[in-house]
């Protein structure tokens, strides 16, 4: 399915074939780089367009030939990303920017204004597709391609454009492309605003979806158990006592009957045995991933075989979860591929564990996999270790699941890495470049503390100090040399000193989105009057007047977010406006002024490469709390699942093969020695009663008849049954909801209940109010010693708990103190279970 050379590239920018269930990050840094892509095609044109109408340069063709170099660049990043490597297509993407920025600037050193904001681009692309590590290495290099942009900048005399060319033909270049080059990086910050959303209600509604699958499976293997084992087991034992009232009646009966006895507990054993290995394969513990699946493969209806490669043990929460996605994929292939289709697994451990899948069947429209159960399962899973999976498919082209673990997943889970990876010294040393550089600016801002109130004071005392330093500057010279457009420029300057004291005091107020705002038009104002005044600092105020969009990114509401992008392409284009047209205050760049400038232009960089880095760590934040919920429930659910196999194994499992074992030794006495297997018959009948027993009492644990049968209020009664605390249970106006309510605060309740058994004391009383007020609302309160408030986060029980409620949106809070019991308050609204 993948293709190849000129097809591959074409495949690739049409668009419509990678898909990410859930968060199609692909498909949005392909868009972007081809939005870049035909930026870079327009710009190449137009430099074709000048040396054949204009003036035949050499170095115009030169400068053409570069762009088109960096189209081909970034034609290779999206092959890249339909042959699932994002991360080397950011690299790719990279490295074509950085390269293409520093050569454009030493032949024409006043593109600086532009290529500045171009050096940002893809640090502000990789921060939705990057780990903490490669991400910090990626603004170490933006840094160091930075300071090196702004020495050829200040430094070489270039070709000398600005004399060959009329103004009017290179200040229509600038206001082109800045603008242009601004709404590339809004556009970035928009896509890591919608990210940052986006990823928050898909973990959020994939935690649920978890929740749901799991309580599902524990239903199904409830029903699996009593209408299967449990019933073979019931008719079993009814044989066995009617072979006992026919050794004294009718002997010759008795022993066909023992032999289908015989042969129905081999069965019912072979169907425990199933059952137990569907639940949890004992391939899988024993011999690892690759084993379990090559077994898999051997019993699957259609031909599969299976490739490994640097394949070893991982972690069992890594194992099962992949085994499981894969296994589902396999189910997939026979129910809709086609009998003649075939499948083939590759697993690999390259910079991670990854696998494909790929299926020769009948493929499907890629729209339909957004409504598929069984994609979103294996996403859910998947995502729930931190891997993504990725789907490849067209009608008539089969299908094909890409999945990957990244290397830090693997090492963070115990994984060593097993060999270095090409490139690592380069990283490290990036790493900390970046490091140094971040260590310094959060010195200088006195704080590391990601709140954007931070970020606004350090931004308006800067300003301040400018506007205080250059309104002072020009108050003194002003008084010898009495021109007008100093006092002007020292009254400007106070006045802006003076909106920046007003600043800080509603923003230590207000609201932080009023706070964002008024930073930004503060800010905004400063670059456009800056520029005004000394247009040789338009490279410096593009870098200003993007920092608010950057600001916003992880504290604005959508639509607010919209205006602040509209606000920041709109100073865009006005400040190039300035700094082109502009006859400015007649400060001429001399080397003072350059340098200054250069200095200014390292400092907005690092502010922006800053923010970055902060919404990066915004980003992996706020959704790492739900990511850590959906890999706990996902492990607690494997954990049962590995329990409800072990109880199986060494229970009714063992009881049956010993059941069918008696029952041939009783055949065989019947026929020599009939008063020897009436001992036999009676151990025979008490095996079978207490296998049912087992089975029951299984089954029952897995999901209460009652829960299903009665609702919430009768389960949680007949579990306070067999607690050993008096437990009183007050229900009022309580009805039936929804089983995935019913089911999560069930379990909840049950886990409540068993932490009191364990930890309150043998003199505690529970309490369990139901009641329904805007929502089904409980409250558990024992009499028990209670416990410190600092040791609730570490329990178990409680994570389960908070897991559970979060999940189908309520909500849980615990008042303890010691010697004063436990009490907990949870709460489901009624618009979680409400159409």
């Amino acid at each position: 399915m993948e293709r190849r050379g000129a097809r591959g590239l074409v495949a690739g920018l049409r668009g419509h074939e990678i898909i990410e269930i859930g968060a199609p990050e692909w498909e949005r840094l392909r868009t972007y780089i081809q939005a870049d892509l035909v930026g870079v095609v327009v710009a190449a044109v137009w430099m074709a367009a000048l040396w054949a109408g204009v003036r035949r340069e050499g170095w115009l063709l030169a400068i053409a030939a570069l762009l088109l170099t960096l189209a081909a660049f970034l034609l290779r990043a999206i092959h890249l990303i339909h042959r699932h490597r994002r991360f080397a297509a950011v690299v790719v993407f990279a490295l074509a920017n950085w390269i293409v920025a520093v050569a454009v600037t030493s032949a024409v050193p006043f593109a600086l204004g532009t290529l500045a904001l171009a050096v940002l681009l893809p640090v502000l692309v990789a921060v939705q597709h990057m780990n903490h590590e490669r991400l910090s290495a990626m603004l170490g290099a933006t840094m160091l391609v930075g300071a090196a942009l702004v020495v050829v900048g200040s430094v070489t005399p270039g070709v000398g454009l600005e004399r060959l060319m009329p103004k009017s033909v290179t200040d229509a270049l600038a206001i082109a492309f800045i603008p242009f080059i601004t709404i590339l990086v809004s556009l970035a910050a928009w896509q890591n605003h919608g990210m940052l959303v986006a990823r928050t209600e898909a973990l959020r509604e994939s935690r649920a979806r978890l929740v749901a699958a799991a309580d599902r499976e524990r239903c199904q293997i409830e029903r699996n158990l009593h209408e299967g084992a449990q019933q073979r087991l019931a008719a079993a034992a009814e044989q066995a006592r009617e072979a006992r009232r026919l050794l004294d009646d009718d002997p010759e009966r008795a022993g066909p009957l023992l032999a289908r006895l015989s042969d129905d507990l081999q069965e019912a054993s072979a169907e425990l045995r199933g059952l137990a290995h569907g639940i949890y394969p004992p391939q899988l513990g024993q011999y690892g991933l690759e084993t379990a699946l090559r077994a898999a493969a051997q019993h699957a209806p259609i031909p599969a075989t299976v490739h490994a490669s640097g394949i070893g043990r991982y972690p069992p929460e890594i194992e099962i979860n992949i085994y499981f996605c894969l296994l589902e994929a396999l189910r997939n292939a026979v129910k809709h591929a086609g009998e003649r289709a075939t499948v083939v697994i590759t697993l690999q451990d390259r910079n991670g564990l990854s696998f494909d899948f790929r299926d020769t069947g009948a493929g499907c429209d890629p729209r339909l996999l957004h409504t598929g159960a069984g994609m979103i399962n294996m996403t859910d899973r998947l995502g729930a270790i931190g891997g993504t999976l990725t789907v490849d498919t067209r009608p008539g082209g089969g299908l094909r699941l890409h999945g990957h673990l990244p290397r830090s997943v693997l090492e963070s889970a115990g994984v060593e890495r097993s060999s270095q990876e090409c490139g690592s010294a380069l990283r490290d040393a990036l790493h900390t470049v970046w490091h140094l550089i971040a260590r310094l600016y959060t010195t200088l801002q006195r704080s590391t503390h990601p709140h954007p109130h931070q970020y606004i004071v350090t931004g308006l005392l800067a300003i301040m100090g400018v506007a205080l330093g250059a309104g002072a500057v020009a108050a003194a010279v002003y008084a010898g040399a009495h021109r007008i457009w100093l006092l002007a420029l020292a009254g400007g300057c106070g006045l802006v000193t003076a909106l920046a004291v007003a600043a800080l005091r509603v923003v230590r107020r207000h609201r932080i989105e009023h706070a964002i705002g008024l930073s930004a038009a503060i800010t905004w104002c400063y670059a456009l009057t800056l520029t005004a005044m000394v247009p040789a600092a338009l490279p410096y105020a593009t870098l200003v007047s993007v920092s608010p969009v950057l600001l916003s990114v992880a504290f604005l509401p959508r639509r607010r977010f919209k205006v602040v992008m509209a606000c920041t392409v709109a100073v865009a284009v006005a400040v190039t406006l300035a700094g082109r047209l502009s006859p400015g205050i007649g400060l001429t760049p001399a080397w003072p002024v350059t340098a200054v400038v250069a200095a200014l232009v390292l400092l907005a960089l690092t502010r922006a490469s800053y923010l970055a880095w902060h919404n990066h760590v915004m980003l992996v934040a706020r959704a790492e709390a739900l990511q850590e919920s959906r890999a706990r429930l996902v492990a607690a659910a494997d954990r049962e699942r590995r329990q409800i196999e072990r109880n199986l194994h060494d229970g009714a499992q063992q009881r049956l093969v010993a059941a069918a074992v008696q029952s041939r030794v009783a055949q065989r006495l019947i026929d020599g020695d009939p008063g020897q297997a009436v001992p036999v018959l009676a151990q025979l009948s008490s095996d079978l009663s207490e296998a049912q027993a087992e089975l029951r009492d299984l089954a029952h644990g897995i999901y209460p008849p009652q829960l299903a049968e009665s609702g919430l209020e009768a389960a949680l009664r007949a579990a306070t049954r067999h607690s050993p605390l008096p437990t009183e249970i007050r229900a009022a106006g309580l009805g039936r909801y929804p089983p995935e309510i019913e089911i999560n605060v069930y379990f909840c309740l049950l886990e409540a209940l068993q932490n009191a058994s364990k930890h309150a004391g043998e003199q505690a009383t529970v309490t369990i109010d139901l009641h329904e007020r805007d929502g089904l609302c409980f409250d558990f309160a024992d009499t028990g010693i209670g416990c410190h408030p600092g040791l609730i986060p570490t329990g178990h029980g409680i994570t389960n708990m908070y897991d559970r409620v979060g999940a189908i949106g309520g909500t849980l809070t615990i008042e303890t103190s010691p010697g004063a019991g436990l009490r907990l308050h949870g709460c489901v609204p009624a618009a979680a279970y409400r159409p």
